[in-house]
């Protein structure tokens, strides 16, 4: 049994070295890794700690690797154990290597893991998670907003029906209840919904064209401008922004 990371090569493993690292095995989310013990002279255990020191000085400094979806700096892998054989794959380290003198020899161990599958299972397991928070969420439908050709598509986050400017309750001087204000209320749609670039788009094309008219009587006219945060999500493995917007509109 052999093996080489980057400059350092020893072949006196006293356990064999490969298995997975799980993440959530029962869904696939695993990687392959090397837990590697063994016995090495002090030279070999100056080259393994320079090794690490060297992928640590650059991989401390990547981007975050579940934001930039790459692997970034990585240590070459080749082994050969228990009828096994890898050869040349890019790794992170787990583990950072320890050791122990025994003899005329220093007792080492770490852990290394395949950084491909590894950040594979890390991006499937971040969907994952998303998509059961989303699942908790109420099925709220869609509205659909139309005018002057320009037509805008939310997925609403609230009911959207409500009313503003009702009448209230006052008290007379002796305490008795009495209605005042309007004897009616206008019906208003507080929207707070989801879309993307291309519906939002769409939405302020709507703000603009209806503002610009005069809608006839029971249109929904906005009594107030439509705005948007932005979030970014991953949808199917791949990065989408999502847009949050809000938006008043009042019955004529």
């Amino acid at each position: 049994m052999a093996i080489t990371l980057g400059n350092f090569t020893f072949n006196t493993l006293t356990e064999q070295p490969f298995g997975f690292e799980e993440l959530e095995a029962y869904s696939g989310l695993s990687a392959r890794a090397w837990r590697v013990q063994g016995l090495c002279t002090r030279a070999q255990w100056a080259t393994l700690t320079n090794t690490y020191e060297t992928w640590r000085a650059v991989r401390i400094n990547d981007v975050d690797t579940l934001k930039s979806r790459a692997l970034g700096t990585t240590v070459s892998f080749t082994g050969t154990a228990a009828g096994l054989q890898f050869t040349a794959i890019p790794c992170w380290f787990l583990a950072a290597p320890k050791g122990n003198q025994t003899g005329a020899y220093i007792s080492a161990s770490f852990d290394i893991v395949d950084a491909a599958q590894y950040l594979a299972a890390l991006l499937a397991q971040q969907e994952k998670n998303k998509q059961r928070d989303e699942a908790l969420d109420p099925e709220l439908g869609q509205i659909t907003l139309s005018y002057g050709g320009h037509t805008a598509v939310l997925v609403l986050k609230k009911p959207a029906e409500t009313y503003k400017d009702s009448p209230s309750v006052q008290l007379t001087a002796a305490g008795k209840p009495y209605i005042s204000g309007p004897l009616n209320a206008i019906r208003v749609r507080d929207i707070e919904g989801t879309c993307n670039l291309t519906n939002w788009t769409a939405l302020q094309n709507y703000y603009e064209a209806i503002v610009r008219d005069t809608p006839a009587a029971g249109t929904y006219y906005p009594i107030s401008s439509p705005s948007a945060s932005a979030t970014a999500k991953i949808v199917e493995g791949v990065k989408v922004t999502e847009y949050l917007v809000a938006l008043q509109l009042a019955q004529l």
